[in-house]
């Protein structure tokens, strides 16, 4: 099922996350752009990684950092899920969050159903 969303719905459910991570976090990312592929929605944050994420980044401790954003966003799913349904008026089926810690990017993986 191919899910159809407007420039302002994509706009809205970047800035939605963008809203939970700066709230969950402290602060948020940079940059935030949403993607739609068929029914998945791919949302591209970058920057906004905590001083204490770049000191464990500096001193080559990428996998803490991973784990420790992993494992908060398995905690948050259902909070960030929610904040995408609003924002498209789809269902999300399923959410996966990716850390490219090199670039300092997130990606959030959204498989959007009907409602």
């Amino acid at each position: 099922m191919a899910v159809e969303l407007s420039g302002e719905e994509l706009s809205q459910a970047a800035a939605a996350v963008v809203s939970l991570k700066a709230e969950f976090y402290g602060r948020g990312p940079e940059e935030a752009k949403a993607f739609l592929n068929d029914n998945l929605l791919v949302i591209v944050l970058r920057g906004g990684f905590l001083d204490v994420e770049e000191t464990l980044i500096e001193r080559r401790r990428e996998d803490v950092v991973r784990e420790l954003r992993t494992t908060w966003e398995r905690e948050v799913a259902a909070d960030i899920s929610a904040a995408i349904e609003r924002a498209t008026g789809y269902h999300v089926a399923d959410y996966h969050s990716q850390v490219l810690v090199a670039t300092r990017t997130v990606v959030e993986l959204f498989l959007l159903t009907a409602v």
